[in-house]
């Protein structure tokens, strides 16, 4: 074979390897692969559609693909109990329409401002979802727990009373009414912690507004609270 021949033979390989390359390049942009492994949630692009690259003024995507196997749940904090909101936090997520059904799951992370106009601070669990039961877009309720303090000594809220003097309760001792200077901790749900000033099996009034004045001879049952 002459030299001519042989170049002419190399020409031909060297183009017919190009055209490979070109025909592979252009059949993997019939492929659309995800960055993640998730779920087809809308499409909208149809068979027989032109697809071109987007621009400016055409930003319309092809599909919307969600991960489902952690959902990010949101909610707002109020002003009042944002400085207490710690990551780690449990919390407890009960979706609409699940029937009541109640998943855990812990504070992530939240944002460490207040919006100007609602008061409130956003906050973010990562709540897994194995099974897929949850769905982006849902409504839930959402029980955040703060400042858990196990084993502290609460009463009812209605048995605080509050004066120029301070706080305080009215116990039985003995057969009649005393009044008792108490220091409170945290309130919550119809509960006040009781930090100091009241022994733990001390007999309270349950309404401080309604008892009797001070030193009234009383008979009495005890009653059980069982919340």
């Amino acid at each position: 074979m002459s030299d001519r021949g042989r170049s002419s033979w190399a020409a031909q390989v060297v183009l017919a390897t190009a055209t490979v390359e070109k025909t592979k390049a252009l059949l993997a942009y019939s492929k659309i692969v995800a960055p993640f492994d998730g779920i087809v949630a809308q499409r909208l692009v149809n068979r027989g559609d032109l697809v071109q690259a987007p621009t400016a003024s055409r930003t319309t995507p092809l599909f919307k693909v969600q991960r489902i196997d952690t959902i990010r749940v949101f909610f707002d904090v109020p002003e009042a109990e944002a400085p207490r909101v710690r990551v780690g936090d449990p919390v407890f997520v009960k979706p609409f329409g699940l029937d009541g059904t109640q998943f855990t799951g812990t504070v992530t992370r939240f944002a460490f401002r207040l919006d100007p106009e609602t008061r409130n601070m956003r906050t973010e669990i990562d709540l897994p979802n194995p099974g897929e039961r949850l769905y982006p877009g849902t409504y839930a309720e959402v029980s955040l727990e703060m400042d858990r303090r196990p084993n502290v000594l609460t009463i009812p809220a209605s048995a605080v009373g509050a004066d120029a003097n301070g706080t305080f309760v009215y116990t039985v001792r003995g057969d009649h009414i005393e009044r008792l200077p108490i220091q409170i901790g945290l309130s919550d749900n119809g509960r006040v912690e009781v930090a100091g000033g009241l022994p733990e099996e001390a007999a309270v009034v349950m309404t401080a507004k309604s008892a009797p004045p001070a030193g009234t001879a009383v008979q009495f049952s005890t009653v059980r609270d069982k919340s």
